[in-house]
Parts: structure tokens; C-alpha cells; sequence
């Protein structure tokens, strides 16, 4: 399954003293708000969940947020960004599907945090507060274990300030044997000037669909040759995957590594950047039981954004071959981006709606894990829908009266949706699908309901 690695909860964190409206609490599943909350009984355990894997010393974030005394300065702001639910970054429609990991706080814990600070953000009894967390050093490997295998890129020279870089290298693996993958990790040498990398492998032959013990064609492919597939994308919000149940990616003997770069100067001094990537593979002899594939669903030839356009939309298309299911999925756009979602539209004409990633931040390239992977009859057909704003109103745009097309820049545009995903059998969709609907429900008399 993909992982959002250190999916994180940061960025600047820009003092604001205005009152603001805390959301009505719409679920009361969600848990009741306490009277008096204090830092070490309610508020601790929310940062601990959603905040600290960015929030501490060796990050990214501006601050870190690990006991009373760092967070007490920041409370104010700290209201201020989880009640517009700026802070944790999970910018999806929270009605649209389930996910796992799920950093994003409920309409009790942000009430909770708000009049927590209202009250004067109390300390609170020491002894009621939970173990503190263990975190990885900095810079390490997070899945616990040591990697098989390391590549690391050659440097380049990223100047402090400069236009954006996409400079692209390719490095041997120099694997003998094919392996499976168990989990992927990439650690950039700056993370400050490194806006994303895609690893992309490189092999005569591709890595073919495993499906109980049957080799299929290559998902997406339509059984054409195709000797180059992407491994996973670094950008904060995603620095590694861990594949699970059944599943691996394969990376082949004799293969090459492509980083392919896109670097963003910082404005402060030159950078020599290189980065490294860590392969853990399953024990040989393993094979599992689905492989999974990275698809990006794009239209690069059909992204036209006019000058001053709050909503320009751009849609492309992905028909499965057989049936599915989705592991994954991860928007990316540039400045410019707004809003995408994924729906299906099955073989009967019906539409369901997967996911809704409604407040789109370029800052941020989350990648949303499915809890429940959906699951999807052949002849489905993936529906991917962007919007960009190219309007005066989007403070992140650099020039509102330009035309916008496909381009690597960050102030050209793109719209992909990237999507984990795997084939499986007729047979598996059929049980799947009876899983689903529950056992048949009895009549009064005893005999199924027809």
C-alpha cells in the first residue's frame, strides 16, 4: 500500500490575532469537547498524532511543537490554522472516501485546541500527559530497518537564486537479479530546494502484472513495449511507500535509475543537491500475489488556461483493462492548481465520486492512501477533473494576465493524477463484490429473498 511517508502538518505559520468561528461539531462520534482542556491531557495527544512528525528539531517546520514550552508562543496561530484547517495538510473533501493514514483533525479536536487557547492555553498536570514520541533521527531510514539497497544521484550545482532547474540523471542499480520491492524511501541532501523528484526505472523489459501466479500485460500499456516506469515521486508530503499485503513493485537486473529533478532556489546560498534512494526487498524466492502500477492520468495536449480564469477546467481519461483495485491517489499541479478529483464511471453508466481533493495547495504533493481500496469492474473508466485558477484572486499566481500550458515549470502548468493501482481476477472482483453486498437476507419463512 502507498504510504504518505512523513506526511507532514507545517508550514509558516503566520501570527494571527483575529477571532475566527470554530466549526460546529457535526459528529458526535467524534468525541466530546472537554470543559477545560490543558496542553498535557488533550492537547498533546492531537500534536503527537497530526503535527509532530514535521514539528520538531531537524525539519522543515518553522517551530517545533513537541511539549508545552515550544508550543505555548504559537497558540494563537496554532488556533488560527486548524480552525480554517490550513494545518494539518490533508486538502481533501473529508465527506469523499476514507483513508489510512488520515492526519487530519476532527471538528472536536480543533474545537478542542481553540478553546483550549481561548482559556489561555493551560499547561496542565505533567503526570496526565502521554509517553513522548520516538521519532527517527533525521535524515534516516523511517520503516524501521535498514535498506538492501542504496542509489544515490550524482550533485548539482542549484544556485541560490536562479530559475527553476529540471536537470534529469540516470545511475545504474547494479542489480544482478530481479527483485521485489517491500518498500521505497527517497532522502533528498536539501529538502529546502528540491520541489519534487520523480525516480523512474529504467529496464529492457517492462515489470509485467502478477496476478495469482498469471503474467499479465503491463496495466495501461496495452501490451506495447515500454521499458521505463515510475518507482514513486519525493515532494513534501511524500518520501516513501511500503507496499503490503500481497503487494511489491519489481525492480529488474540490470536496470538504470532515473531522478528526474525539479529543483525550486530558495533564495539564500548555492546548494551542491544529490539525493539517495533506499530499496528493502522481500526475501528471495518471494512472489507476490499482485504487482502493483503507477499510471499518470494526464491531458498535456488539452491544458489551456486563458488569462484571468478563476476555473478553468482540464479532464483526462484511464480505462481499466480488468478488474482493479485503487491503492492510491496524488494530485499535482503547479502554482495555479485548485481542485481535482477522481471519480469512476462503471460499465452500467453509474459515476461514483473516489476522491475530492477540493482545496488544493501547490506547496504540498499528498498522496491519499485508500483505507478501503475501491474496487472496480473491467471497462471502468478513471475520470480525472482539474481545475486551475489563473485569476488575480489566487495570491499564488504569478502573473494573471498570462495564457497557461503544459509545461515543467512552476509557472507553466500540469494535471496529473497519479494512481497506485492493481489488476486482479474476474473471480477475485466476484467474491470481492459478494463480500461486499453481505450474506443473502432471509424471508419470513426461511428461504432467500429474491
Amino acid at each position: 500500500m502507498k504510504s504518505t511517508g512523513k506526511l507532514a502538518v507545517v508550514a509558516a505559520f503566520a501570527l494571527t490575532l483575529v477571532a475566527i468561528a470554530v466549526p460546529a461539531i457535526a459528529d458526535s462520534n467524534e468525541g466530546a469537547v472537554p470543559a477545560k482542556p490543558t496542553f498535557t491531557k488533550d492537547i498533546l495527544p492531537i500534536l503527537q498524532k497530526s503535527c509532530q512528525e514535521c514539528h520538531r528539531a531537524g525539519t522543515m517546520a518553522p517551530m517545533s511543537l513537541l511539549t508545552y514550552e515550544d508550543a505555548r508562543p504559537w497558540a494563537r496561530s496554532i488556533k488560527e490554522k486548524v480552525v480554517t484547517r490550513y494545518m494539518p495538510p490533508w486538502h481533501i473533501d473529508r465527506t469523499v472516501g476514507e483513508y489510512d493514514p488520515d492526519p487530519s483533525l476532527s471538528d472536536a479536536q480543533i474545537a478542542t485546541i481553540a478553546r483550549w487557547v481561548d482559556s489561555g492555553a493551560p499547561k496542565g498536570d505533567p503526570k496526565d500527559a502521554p509517553p513522548p514520541r520516538v521519532f527517527p533521527a533525521a535524515n534516516s531510514w523511517v520503516f524501521g530497518e535498514e535498506p538492501d539497497l542504496v542509489v544515490t544521484s550524482t550533485g548539482f550545482n542549484v544556485p541560490g537564486v536562479a530559475a527553476d532547474q529540471y536537470p534529469k540523471v540516470d545511475v545504474p542499480t547494479g542489480l544482478t537479479e530481479d527483485r521485489y520491492i517491500k518498500w521505497i524511501q527517497v532522502i533528498p541532501e536539501d529538502p529546502k530546494v528540491l520541489h519534487h523528484v520523480l525516480i523512474y526505472a529504467l529496464q529492457s523489459e517492462p515489470a509485467t502484472g502478477v496476478v495469482l501466479g498469471e503474467v499479465r500485460r503491463s496495466p495501461g500499456t496495452g501490451g506495447r513495449p515500454n521499458n521505463s516506469s515510475l518507482l514513486t515521486e519525493y515532494a513534501r508530503g511524500n518520501d516513501g511507500d511500503i507496499f503490503t499485503n500481497g503487494t511489491a513493485k519489481m525492480l529488474k537486473a540490470g536496470g538504470k535509475l532515473r531522478f528526474s529533478f525539479h529543483y525550486h532556489p530558495n533564495g539564500e546560498k548555492a546548494v551542491n543537491e544529490h539525493c539517495k534512494i533506499g530499496f528493502k526487498f522481500f526475501p528471495k524466492g518471494y512472489t507476490p500475489k499482485y504487482l502493483i502500477s503507477t499510471k499518470g492520468i494526464s491531458s498535456p495536449s488539452t491544458l489551456a488556461i486563458p488569462p484571468g480564469e478563476a476555473n478553468a477546467r482540464s479532464d483526462a481519461y484511464f480505462r481499466l483493462e480488468e478488474p482493479a483495485r485503487l491503492v492510491s491517489f496524488q494530485p499535482h499541479m503547479h502554482y495555479r492548481g485548485k481542485r481535482m478529483t477522481l471519480e469512476a464511471i462503471l460499465p452500467t453508466g453509474e459515476v461514483e465520486l473516489l476522491t475530492d481533493v477540493a482545496h488544493f495547495v501547490w506547496t504540498w504533493q499528498i498522496t491519499y492512501p485508500y483505507k478501503n481500496p475501491p474496487t472496480l469492474p473491467k471497462g471502468t473508466v478513471l475520470h480525472m477533473t482539474a481545475y486551475h485558477d489563473n485569476s488575480a484572486g489566487n495570491k499564488e499566481n504569478p502573473d494573471p494576465t498570462a495564457f497557461i500550458g503544459w509545461g515543467d515549470r512552476t509557472v507553466d502548468e500540469m494535471n496529473i493524477g497519479w494512481l497506485d493501482f492493481y489488476y486482479i481476477t474476474d473471480r477475485e472482483y466476484a467474491d470481492l463484490q459478494k463480500r461486499k453486498s453481505g450474506p443473502p437476507k432471509e424471508t419470513p419463512s426461511g428461504g432467500n429473498a429474491q
